[in-house]
């Protein structure tokens, strides 16, 4: 049955995906939302929250304010926000509320311009999607707002996609600096599917690797292999000479997919590829292993926080 799922649980959603690039950057972090979202950021989809403090903050919009559009409110909160934390800039977050009211982003940027003497950086997702689109809107959003054309303390390589979500708590995304001097790196590196989305973006020459498994085939992994992660850790093992196919629930680029590789959302998909596709060894999620207890082969356990909540 489309849609349904008997194991396992909801992935971080794009809203998640945009907080998590941000987490780590300085950013005053605003969820446009009456807090349900923000408390999934904050409580679920964050692993680094229990360790280390952004400065994420909820909307906290109550019914009329979010039919009525009261974007003032929202901005004189804002601005109040930004009155007693030592912020670079704004980045404002949309959830299921202002896509379903229509909220006009450009609009919402000028207003709270207005009133604060910082950057407004707004990210147009809508709750609906996973992660790694959230991820991507706000590489764009922000690559919009900063990146300079040229910059002469530019890296010779930058690295994109590189997200807690994606790989756990222990791997930090770009900072601010990196995005001010995206465009004069001297090499791009595209981590994950975002990372791919971002460069493509650029309009630049980027390599597409997983710098945690370049040189590193996990432990276990023989013989014929279906990888279920992002695709570029599938890439990158195939690359390393490990005969798999890739599965993900999340994208899957023409510059990644071969024959055999499958772009899946729903749990019947991935238990159809294990039972029918003759692997010696699965390496997903261990999370996933549930969905096929009749498997007999190798499962080893890649970890992937936005698919189970697991450091």
């Amino acid at each position: 049955m489309k849609g349904l799922r008997k194991v396992l649980t909801p992935f971080a959603p794009d809203q998640s995906g945009a907080s998590g690039v941000l987490y780590s950057m300085g950013a005053l972090i605003v969820i446009i939302d009456a807090g349900g979202c923000t408390g999934n950021v904050c409580g679920f989809d964050e692993p680094r929250w229990h360790e280390s403090r952004s400065a994420i903050f909820s909307a906290g919009l109550r019914d009329m304010d979010a039919i009525l559009g009261r974007d003032e409110l929202l901005a004189a909160k804002i601005k109040s926000a930004v009155e007693r934390i030592d912020t670079s800039f704004v980045a404002v977050i949309g959830t299921p509320v202002p896509a379903t009211i229509g909220t006009d982003y450009k609009a919402l940027k000028k207003l709270i311009e207005s009133k604060v003497d910082i950057p407004v950086v707004p990210v147009k997702t809508n709750g609906m999607k996973l992660y790694n689109e959230g991820e991507k809107e706000v590489y764009k959003a922000l690559i919009d707002e900063f990146a300079d054309d040229v910059h002469s303390d530019a890296k010779d390589q930058i690295v994109l996609g590189m997200t807690p979500l994606t790989y756990g708590r222990d791997h930090i995304d770009l900072s601010i600096d990196d995005i001010r001097n995206i465009r004069g790196a001297g090499k791009l590196i595209a981590a994950s599917s975002s990372g791919i989305d971002a460069c493509e973006y650029l309009g630049r020459d980027f390599e597409i690797v997983s710098p945690v498994y370049k040189n590193s085939i996990p432990e276990g992994i023989t013989g014929r292999t279906l990888v279920c992660h992002d695709e570029v850790v599938g890439k990158t093992l195939r690359d390393a000479g490990v005969e798999c196919d890739i599965a993900t629930f999340f994208k899957l680029h023409d510059s990644v997919r071969q024959a055999g590789d499958k772009k899946i959302t729903e749990e019947d998909e991935f238990i159809e590829m294990v039972r029918t596709g003759g692997y010696d060894t699965v390496a997903a999620d261990i999370c996933l292993k549930e969905l096929v207890p009749d498997y007999k082969g190798n499962w080893v356990d890649l970890k992937c926080f936005a698919i189970s909540g697991r450091y």
